[in-house]
This record gives structure tokens, C-alpha cells and sequence, in this order.
């Protein structure tokens, strides 16, 4: 195996991780991706914590070993899929040791990471980005974060009509069968129905009317900004992702600078050097921060729109100076 520039922890199914390596191809940058579904039913590794006599190595994966790199770039984890024959206790169990393995050997490499995995974890609380964003001045919704059907109620008499959606993950599994869960409103007829919404804490927040949704990714010192125009699909008002139509309209746009000075301060509290970026920006011109994502997806913002963020992700990885 040949020196290693950039390790990348991402998955198989994953289209930016591809666009980034065949990025770093290009530059000549070398790079091992380690897709997390391989291990532990398909791949093997081994993590030695020091250097011993005879043992030079940290990393050893498929018995090749791996030199340390220069950056990381922790994309996200996929959950492997059990084996034929194999009880989902057993299955489960070796998982979650295979990914203690794997993530407790490379989390302590002194590198530049996009980003620490510490960093991510904690970044993908959503009470706790709403917490810092408020904290650094910027407007965020009316919010409670709630399982108490009062407050539920008592938040939609003083907000008026609100919004929720999931504290943590946007994705359920019923029945076997992945589904999303969308950022939906909830309206006065929804009320006699709060008896359930005891059973799982949501975001319950005031609704806000929009001019665009804004998309932010910041890569590094770099920093991209495009505006979706949902308000002109119906589907897409409350959450455009829930589009089908592919010609949705988005358009490149350059934040104030106070305002972009104030989501990089944002990101650097959370310890990213990476974060996609969600706002409203009303019909009166104010913007109100929604969330960070800290893996968020970009790629099709770079077909759409040229910006130029796999690039960026490339150049950075391969410690090229940033404007």
C-alpha cells in the first residue's frame, strides 16, 4: 500500500465521498476510503495503540497496513447488513465492537480532521446547535423541545401555527422498510391528536414564512451560499425536500458579511471544519438559522450550480491554502 495523504471514513453508497477521492485522484493526493459496511463481516482490522519492538504500525486493515495520514475526513457510518444465519443479537453485538474498533483506533490520530468525530457527535444535537446559534445572536425560531402534550398546546397558543419535526434522525424503520420523516405543520386540527405525541420528544417550532430557504456550506475558510425557492412548488413550502420536481429553482447568492462572519463563528464553537447549513430567509429580508448539519449533503448544489464544493472539500483534505 502506497503512503497515504487522506484517510476518508464514508460508505459505499455514499456520491460525494466519490466525487471528493476522484477530486484528490486528480491532484495526484493519495487516499484509502474505508467504508464502514465492510467491517466487521467483510474487512478486517487491526489497531495497535503504541509502537512496539517488531511492530511499527497503528492501522492494519485486510493485513496491509496503513500509514498515518495527514487529514481525516470522517464522512458518516452505514450499518452492515447481518449475515444469512446469523442472530440479530450476535449480528448487533459485532457491530457495535467493530465500530469501537474502528473508530476508538482512529479518533486519537493528531491530524487535521473534517471533522472530529467528538465534534459531530456532539454538533448533531439539535437543542444544543439552536443553543449556540442563539448564543452568538443569531434569530432562531420560537422552540420547544418537548414529549409534554401541555406544552405542545400551551407553545401553539403563544407561537401560532408551528412546525415539527425529529430532535435527532430524519429516518424510521417500520416493518422492515426505511422511511423519512419530513419537517411537517402542525394546525388547529391537529390538536385533539397531542395525546401522541407523548411518545417520542419533537422540535415544535413557530412557523416562519419564506422568501427562500438558504443552504450554507462551509468548507474550511471557504464559504457557499445558494437560495431554494420553495415557495413556488407547494410540496416544498414547509420542507423541499419533499419535492419531486427536479427543476426546483435555486440560485447562487453571497450572504451579508456579518451574517456570514456570525455562522463561521457558529461552526467554529461547534469544533467543525465542515458544516451544511440551513436558514430561512423571510419576505422582509431577515434571516432565522434552522440547523447545522455537520455531514450534510452538497453534491447537488456543485450539479446544480457549479459552486465548486467538492473542490474545496479536495483542496482542503490535501492541506492546499484556502482563500
Amino acid at each position: 500500500m502506497t503512503d497515504v495523504a487522506v484517510l476518508i471514513v464514508s460508505t459505499k453508497v455514499d456520491l460525494a465521498t466519490d466525487a471528493v477521492v476522484q477530486r484528490l485522484r486528480d491532484r495526484d493526493i493519495p487516499c484509502l476510503r474505508l467504508n464502514t459496511e465492510d467491517f466487521p463481516f467483510h474487512d478486517t482490522l487491526a489497531y495497535y495503540p503504541e509502537v512496539t519492538p517488531g511492530n511499527n504500525h497503528w492501522l492494519v486493515c485486510n493485513g496491509q497496513p496503513v500509514p498515518s495520514p495527514t487529514s481525516v475526513w470522517y464522512r458518516r457510518l452505514r450499518t452492515p447488513s447481518t449475515p444469512d444465519g446469523m442472530d440479530e443479537g450476535i449480528a448487533m453485538f459485532c457491530r457495535q465492537e467493530s465500530r469501537a474498533a474502528l473508530i476508538g483506533g482512529i479518533i486519537g490520530r493528531r491530524t487535521r480532521w473534517m471533522s472530529h468525530p467528538s465534534a459531530i457527535w456532539e454538533a448533531e444535537y439539535k437543542p444544543y446547535q439552536l443553543q449556540v446559534a442563539a448564543g452568538l445572536g443569531l434569530r432562531i425560531p420560537q422552540t420547544v423541545v418537548t414529549n409534554d402534550p401541555i406544552a405542545v398546546r400551551s407553545a401553539f397558543d403563544m407561537f401560532g401555527d408551528l412546525i415539527i419535526k425529529p430532535v435527532r434522525s430524519g429516518h424510521v424503520v417500520k416493518e422492515g422498510a426505511e422511511h423519512a420523516i419530513y419537517t411537517s405543520r402542525l394546525l388547529a386540527e391537529h390538536l385533539d391528536e397531542l395525546e401522541n405525541a407523548r411518545w417520542s420528544p419533537s422540535i415544535y417550532q413557530a412557523h416562519i414564512p419564506k422568501k427562500y430557504d438558504i443552504r450554507v456550506t462551509i468548507v474550511g475558510a471557504r464559504c457557499f451560499a445558494a437560495a431554494i425557492d420553495s415557495p413556488s412548488d407547494p410540496a416544498a413550502l414547509i420542507d423541499w425536500r419533499q419535492t419531486e420536481n427536479p427543476a426546483l429553482p435555486h440560485y447562487p447568492i453571497k450572504l451579508p458579511d456579518a451574517l456570514e462572519a456570525t455562522l463561521r463563528q457558529l461552526i467554529d464553537e461547534l469544533r467543525l471544519t465542515f458544516g451544511a447549513i440551513d436558514l430561512i430567509e423571510t419576505p422582509e429580508g431577515e434571516y432565522v438559522f434552522l440547523e447545522v448539519n455537520p455531514s450534510g449533503q452538497w453534491l447537488w448544489l456543485d450539479d446544480t450550480l457549479q459552486l465548486g464544493i467538492s473542490d474545496a472539500v479536495a483542496d482542503w483534505l490535501g492541506g492546499e491554502s484556502q482563500p
